[in-house]
């Protein structure tokens, strides 16, 4: 099987020397990796086979990265960086809305996965192959559900809670992401809009302030846990 190169190597500019250059050959490495990954798999693949997709010598893989494991971890690394950085730039600049900016949030994740339908695929592997690795990147994205959860709180947006509430509920909201790429890749794919209005339903109810009690109820309201 052939691999054709995933950019053409292009002249460097004589004012860059070799940063430029290495640079660049580092992104087509790990580029060629994702797109060999999403084919056959990282595990199934080769150091051989991603040198040649890159268009560069095999040299070149060995002595930027060291091995297909360090190859690995970089790649998981760039792509988490990659969609939190997607996501970052999505929230909408004109509103503080804590709803709004989950929204435009999860578009702009499913908008990630349609283009890099090998993201999820190397995430599996990663999981499974790599645990110490996968547990890390679960937990930086815990930790930012938790984070956005603490300053919904803090705006009033949504109801006060307790530290084991929210530690609960960002593993929720985290989970809700997951296997999104199988659904977008499904025959009853009900396109992004859907989805994330699906997903804002499920968050409204409950994250949303409490509704108002009828103070006719022979049931009084416990009291909400405040952090």
């Amino acid at each position: 099987m052939s691999h054709a190169p995933i950019d053409a190597d292009a002249p460097a500019e004589s004012g860059r020397h070799g940063y430029a250059r290495s640079r660049d050959t580092r992104a087509r490495i790990l580029r060629a990796a994702l797109v060999d990954a999403g084919e056959v798999g990282f595990h199934k693949t080769s150091v051989t086979r991603i040198a040649a997709r890159a268009g560069v010598a095999l040299g070149n893989v060995n002595y930027h990265f060291g091995s297909k494991r360090k190859l690995l971890r970089e790649l998981m690394a760039t792509l988490v960086a990659e969609v939190s950085s997607r996501i970052h730039v999505s929230l909408p600049a004109d509103s503080d809305d804590f709803f709004d900016q989950e929204r435009a949030g999860l578009l702009a994740y499913l908008a990630y996965l349609r283009e890099n339908p090998a993201y999820a695929r190397l995430s599996d592997e990663v999981k499974l192959h790599e645990p110490e690795l996968y547990q890390r990147a679960f937990e930086a994205w815990t930790e930012l559900f938790r984070a956005r959860i603490r300053a919904g709180i803090e705006r009033g947006a949504i109801r006060p809670m307790a530290r084991p509430e929210i530690h609960a509920l960002a593993h929720v909201m985290y989970g809700a992401h997951q296997f999104l790429d199988r659904l977008i890749e499904s025959d009853d794919d009900p396109g992004d809009e859907a989805i994330a209005d699906a997903y804002l339903g499920f968050v409204r109810a409950g994250l949303g302030p409490a509704p108002p009690t009828d103070p006719t109820s022979p049931h009084p309201p416990r009291e909400r846990p405040r952090t």
